[in-house]
């Protein structure tokens, strides 16, 4: 095989490669990424009653926390970030205790999935995604939630996979950009059926992009 075979074998490759796989379920992705089961939750079961009257009294002190003290921010995907802290507080006064989720080695990271590992008083841990939606606008197409392999994946244990979503109303301010943004609804989805999306993407780094060999013009201003 020459060269130019070579090339063409290749581009078939990544040609394939670079269809999206669609309707990959979470659980499978999960045991894929860190070797661990994600577990369904079962409302029949005394355990996972309790732990979603107590993720649902959280809800509501979140919530009124929320609308007492509402977010300031002039883009919504902003505002996702800042629930966090709101909900890491109203855990430990449902019973429940919540800390940052961290990797195998004990690494640990702000960003990517998950936001939170709940602990519940049967002492079973449950990983916690918070979001937000604009309130009444959940049936949309827009991609929402995103799941990146990672060296320190925080998924670390068997457990629960929630997310809990907040559909916000904003109100403008005058004189800004920004919105004030409290909740009127929410939602609190077991992941464990959630099928999700595979696409593939090429990237470069700064070194590389900007290589003097690449400079076709460049100065200082």
């Amino acid at each position: 095989m020459d060269n130019e075979q070579r090339v063409q074998v290749l581009e078939q490759v990544l040609a394939q490669m670079l269809k999206p796989v669609r309707d990959v379920p979470f659980s499978v992705i999960v045991k894929s990424l860190a070797e661990c089961k994600v577990i369904k939750v079962d409302t029949t079961t005394k355990e996972d009653k309790d732990l979603l009257d107590r993720l649902q009294k959280a809800i509501a002190l979140c919530a009124k926390e929320l609308n007492s003290k509402p977010i300031r921010r002039p883009r919504p995907n902003e505002v996702g970030n800042d629930v966090e802290a709101y909900v890491l507080r109203a855990l430990p006064l449902a019973g429940l205790t919540a800390t940052r989720p961290t990797s195998r080695l004990g690494r640990g990271k702000s960003t990517g999935y998950p936001d939170i590992l709940v602990t519940d008083t049967a002492k079973r841990p449950t990983y916690l995604e918070c979001k937000i939606f604009g309130h009444g606008k959940a049936d949309t197409t827009m991609r929402s939630f995103y799941l990146s392999p990672s060296e320190s994946f925080k998924v670390s244990q068997d457990a629960r996979h929630l997310l809990l979503a907040f559909g916000m109303d904003p109100t403008a301010v005058a004189g800004s950009r920004d919105s004030m943004y409290r909740p009127k609804s929410y939602k609190l989805i077991d992941l464990y059926d959630l099928l999700c999306d595979v696409k593939y993407e090429f990237n470069s780094d700064n070194r590389r992009l900007y290589a003097s060999s690449m400079v076709l013009l460049q100065g200082t201003l």
